[in-house]
């Protein structure tokens, strides 16, 4: 939506080693890996905040692997706000 952005805190993904030997031996920056590459994220799902630890429950008996990367929050400038670094 036009008045909101996401927030992504990069210190919260895991990156598999395979992303940053990818990183490394190509030469690839990080902000280029994230936009090319999903860097271990398999899926996200925006939720509201009250319901966040009931989906995250499901989820999880469901075997998946549950990470909160971020949040919605109003938009200022672009639709994507990164904090932290990614690790590559």
């Amino acid at each position: 939506p036009k008045d909101f952005s996401a927030e992504l805190d990069l210190n919260a993904i895991d990156v598999p080693p395979v992303f940053a030997w990818l990183a490394k031996t190509g030469g690839v920056a990080p902000e280029e890996m994230m936009r090319t590459f999903n860097c271990g994220i398999g899926m996200i799902l925006a939720v509201a905040s009250g319901q966040a630890a009931q989906v995250a429950a499901v989820l999880q008996e469901a075997g998946e692997t549950v990470t909160p990367i971020g949040r919605i929050v109003p938009r200022r400038d672009g639709g994507v706000i990164y904090r932290g670094s990614i690790g590559l």
